[in-house]
């Protein structure tokens, strides 16, 4: 009889090359080929649970298939379920069907025989689909909202007392911002992030952005600015380089950042004063 890692590859589930690569960063992560399987997207979790199910012999079930009836929901507590990975499915006659993630564990189906008072038929679901589905049932675990019990309001401006060391002046005007340091911080993606200006300190170390991506403290960032006043700068692109001084979350996901300045020409910085001026006039 073949092993279930040859058996993969000669049923066409994945490729010899895609097994190896999996084996090799298992090894040096310790952990089971079969998690790198799915983790390089070579076969997904559902799929490896299917082929674990043809192979043992042991019916796979799709969760969302069936309507689970509450008298057979409520034969095993919730926190046995997500503990074991199980979930009661429906009950025939005397024999009770239950969706596990390992249908062999012969223990747990002892137990969940002895609980229920029925026999037990185990049948393949994967983890992750029973975990979605008791989240259905139940809501997501209560563990899940400990944040709510740490959320402390605090004025919005704490801790960053060096940003109004002068007086903000209004300016408003696109701005594509471009990480520096792709060392310590990278992106999916290559295209520029848009953000926005609200504000730059009267004495010109600073300005205030806002933008839909979080960007943490201490990031260089490249900034273009992209005023619609072609008289005010000349008709050019505005540059500059800053750092991430602190970084604030607002509504609607958007979040807002105080840059310090840590290159800028100073007629360009002259160029911004005037549109800010312009603005607060």
């Amino acid at each position: 009889m073949q092993d279930l890692e040859t058996k993969i590859v000669f049923d066409n589930w994945v490729t010899i090359q895609q097994l190896n690569l999996a084996k090799q960063e298992a090894s040096r992560a310790g952990r089971s080929v079969w998690s790198f399987l799915v983790k390089f997207g070579y076969i997904s979790e559902e799929g490896l649970f299917l082929f674990f199910a043809q192979e043992s012999g042991i019916p796979y079930v799709k969760i969302p298939d069936y309507k689970i009836k509450p008298e057979i929901l409520n034969l095993f507590s919730e926190d046995f379920c997500r503990q074991n990975s199980v979930l009661p499915l429906f009950k025939v006659k005397d024999l009770l069907f239950v969706a596990c993630s390992n249908p062999l564990d012969s223990a747990l189906t002892d137990s969940m025989a002895k609980m229920s008072g029925s026999s037990i038929e185990p049948l393949v679901a994967s983890a992750h689909s029973i975990i979605k589905a008791l989240d259905s049932y139940y809501g997501p675990e209560d563990r899940i909202f400990d944040f709510e019990k740490f959320i402390v309001k605090q004025p919005p401006l704490q801790g960053i007392s060096f940003i109004r060391e002068s007086e903000r002046l209004d300016l408003e005007m696109s701005v594509n911002i471009k990480i520096i340091d792709d060392k310590s911080l990278s992106l999916h993606y290559s295209s520029p992030i848009e953000g926005y200006t609200r504000n730059i300190s009267r004495n010109g170390t600073a300005l205030g952005i806002q933008a839909c991506l979080f960007l943490p403290k201490g990031i260089e960032l490249s900034l273009e600015f992209k005023p619609q006043d072609s008289l005010v700068t000349q008709g050019k692109v505005i540059k500059a380089k800053g750092e991430v001084i602190y970084c604030r979350m607002e509504r609607g996901q958007r979040y807002f950042f105080g840059i310090k300045f840590t290159e800028i020409e100073e007629d360009e910085l002259i160029r911004l004063f005037k549109f800010a001026q312009g603005k607060n006039a």
